[in-house]
């Protein structure tokens, strides 16, 4: 790029930042502590064919997914048990649903009319839907109170046409309890076999199941008036004009059909004052968040004072995937800990490389969790595996090549935040942990080919959809130059100074080689090396984030323009990115939006930010962060979102990618948090050190120059982050 074209993009960019800072003031009061409602989505209206993902509800102990319908409800998990999964049968149909409905014999659900679409809107305590058909409007409310293996939902009908209506309803239920002990790995399991009872007096239908322990109760009050084909209750119902009425669904599941049954009827019994019970606990939930010393989590986030909405969005993007990670299940091998994802296809899972995304949010807002998940995963073996699983305690599935770095990257955010140095002298497994984390920057060598790069095999220890990007990749090798360079700064303090020293040369060395064998010079991007000295060029993502975020120290003024560059004219869209670029020649490999030119994962836009406020210009970025922030619209950060010429945003944001295939992405993710890692080191320039103190050098101007971060954890202390720097908080 030469120096007319840097000028006129960086021309175009100072206009956007112009028009971006016009708009960043909020007319609407922005608090440091958002209520429930201000976290929401928008309303979204779907119709039965369109591809979306269905929201979730969920508590501590584990969630329930809505379904394309107003009322019904699918994948209720609270591992080990799981109630509308997959039935182990011959031709499976996939997950089930309960508590669906029928209106005058009617499956309302299947409809191409815009006129019955059903409207979602996410609440981090309950999942609120509307659906309008035949001018009977029905409103539905589903959650799950606090500490119980249940779901609650509230069902209300109006008439709102000005004739008497008489209504036949029926309600299909479902279970296939099942209670599975041994890792979950993917979906939800379920049994085939249950038998059922039915209890008229108590309106219940009870599921047992005959190879496990467990048992669900469903039913719904008032009592149904009759149960037909062994699973629909049904209703006949009188409406005068205006008028309506309300209906409860409980599902409770239990070890025994006798305590599912006692449970069902005492929530029935108390369906209100669990409702306000729930809403209270979720409260608490973001009250304590920002509150030290509070009872909920071992830390907590810093206050967040702003006008601007662009960055107040970003920020509450990332609570919300912070907020979803959150797991405190009685029935958990490893106690309290973080989930990677939220939804059926992940359930119990916590990656290494998801977690590292976010950990400096983590490090301050839920430390304890954080450190025992770091000691879970030095006593697997993670060159093996790609995440441990919370039910059984056991790692799972293939080799993640990230996972030495990002181990590594939680271990560093966890001590600098924390100042628990001590820490690293707790044996574990025979080491004590410092010598743990020497293993892990250092267990590269073992996979180091002739010309000093590693090699981290195929497409299943990568990006697992993108089929160049294998071997000798540079983002994988990057993290390697970080983690070597942390590592000696603990080894210096400890006097194991020589140690060190040899840590931080082959460091610059191992920099060196990712330059001059990988990088593709006046592009921007990066190649893979193969066994038997090919080349394949990779226009990916992780590449440019993993490079500048590990080593960017290490590359020339003309590297990083040309990254910038690249990153703006092939990766960015205004209102999201794509993680591969629509001209790679792999990009009709496989569509999965996480990796692909489709879309991005969830943390690829903030970790690209952090990346490109080390090169570029801070009002280009923050003009188009805060086009991206809007995706958090749509409810938590998706798995993945879609990229505007893919579909269309959805009131402003870009579009949430769906669970079906090929997609199937999940509702929510941990490393949603990263959009708070990012402001917090990138906007606000915070840089908390090992040994050295904590340090900051805003950009904040091109949001709100009157921003403040307040109550800012750092060993011990509480800081203050303005324009002006960073001081102790009085």
């Amino acid at each position: 790029m030469n120096r007319r074209t840097f000028l006129k993009i960086s021309s175009s960019a100072a206009a956007m930042a112009a028009q971006s800072n016009i708009l960043a003031a909020s007319p609407r009061i922005l608090p440091a502590v958002p209520s429930l409602a201000d976290l929401a989505s928008v309303r979204m209206p779907h119709t039965y064919m369109e591809l979306f993902n269905l929201p979730i509800s969920m508590n501590d102990w584990g969630y329930a997914q809505t379904v394309k319908s107003v009322s019904a409800i699918s994948a209720i998990g609270f591992p080990p048990y799981a109630c509308c999964g997959m039935p182990d049968i011959p031709w499976s149909p996939g997950l089930l649903t309960t508590c669906e409905i029928f209106v005058q014999d009617r499956l309302v659900a299947i409809s191409d009319d815009p006129a019955e679409a059903v409207t979602y809107q996410w609440f981090p305590h309950c999942v609120e839907r509307e659906q309008t058909v035949d001018k009977i409007c029905f409103h539905t409310t589903l959650f799950l109170p606090a500490q119980q293996r249940a779901v609650l939902q509230k069902i209300e009908l109006r008439n709102l046409s000005a004739q008497n209506r008489t209504l036949t309803l029926g309600f299909s239920m479902r279970a296939a309890v099942t209670c599975k002990t041994t890792a979950w790995f993917t979906n939800l399991p379920g049994e085939g076999d249950n038998l059922s009872s039915w209890d008229a007096a108590h309106g219940r239908i009870t599921w047992t199941a005959q190879h496990s322990p467990a048992a669900a109760a469903q039913g719904m009050h008032p009592p149904a008036d009759a149960l037909i084909a062994g699973d629909m209750l049904q209703y006949h119902l009188d409406l005068a004009p205006g008028a309506s009425r309300e209906l409860h669904f409980v599902c409770a599941l239990a070890n025994t059909a006798a305590e599912a049954n006692a449970m069902h009827d005492q929530l029935q019994a108390n369906f209100y004052a669990t409702q306000g019970h729930s809403q209270k606990h979720f409260e608490q939930l973001l009250q304590s968040a920002y509150t030290s010393g509070n009872s909920d989590f071992s830390g907590c986030l810093p206050r967040l004072q702003t006008d601007s909405e662009a960055l107040w969005n970003l920020w509450q993007n990332g609570l919300r995937g912070l907020l979803s990670a959150r797991r405190r299940s009685p029935d958990s091998a490893y106690g309290p800990t973080l989930l990677t994802l939220s939804g059926h296809v992940l359930p119990t899972l916590s990656f290494p490389w998801d977690t590292s995304l976010t950990s400096l949010s983590l490090a301050l807002l839920d430390p304890e969790p954080l450190r025992n998940l770091l000691e879970v995963w030095f006593q697997r073996d993670m060159h093996q595996h790609l995440a441990t699983d919370y039910i059984s305690g056991e790692a799972v599935g293939p080799w993640y090549a990230v996972n030495d770095m990002a181990i590594v990257r939680c271990s560093r955010d966890y001590l600098r935040i924390t100042g628990d140095f001590a820490w690293l002298d707790k044996p574990l497994a025979g080491k004590t942990i410092l010598e743990h984390l020497i293993g892990q920057a250092t267990y590269w060598k073992q996979l180091a080919a002739g010309n000093g790069l590693a090699d981290y095999g195929g497409i299943a220890n990568l990006l697992e959809v993108v089929s160049t990007y294998v071997h000798q990749v540079a983002g994988m090798n990057a993290g390697n130059v970080s983690s070597m360079r942390f590592v000696a700064e603990l080894l210096d303090r400890r006097g194991r100074n020589h140690q060190a020293a040899q840590l931080r040369a082959e460091a610059k060395e191992l920099a060196a080689k990712i330059n001059r064998i990988l990088y593709v010079q006046g592009k921007g991007w990066w190649r893979a090396g193969r066994p038997g000295g090919s080349f394949q060029e990779v226009r990916h993502c992780y590449d440019f984030l993993a490079v500048l975020d590990n080593m960017g120290q290490d590359l020339s003024a003309e590297q990083k323009q040309e990254m910038a560059h690249f990153f703006w004219t092939q990766l960015a869209s205004k209102k999201w990115m794509r993680a591969l670029a629509s001209g790679d020649p792999d990009a009709t490999w496989n569509v999965r939006p996480d990796h692909s030119c489709l879309g991005a994962y969830a943390a690829w836009p903030p970790e690209c930010a952090k990346g490109l406020y080390q090169v570029d210009d801070p009002e280009r970025i923050a003009a188009w962060l805060a086009e991206v922030a809007k995706a958090g619209n749509q409810g938590p950060i998706g798995q993945a979102h879609f990229v505007e010429e893919v579909v269309p945003p959805l009131k402003g944001g870009a579009y949430k990618a769906s669970n079906d295939a090929p997609y199937i992405e999940d509702w929510s993710a941990i490393a949603g948090g990263a959009f708070i890692d990012m402001t917090i080191e990138s906007i606000f320039g915070v840089r908390p050190s090992l040994y050295n103190g904590i340090h900051a050098t805003p950009r904040l101007a091109a949001f709100d120059p009157n921003a403040r971060l307040e109550g800012l954890r750092y060993q011990g202390g509480q800081y203050t982050v303005s324009q002006s720097g960073i001081k102790p908080s009085r």
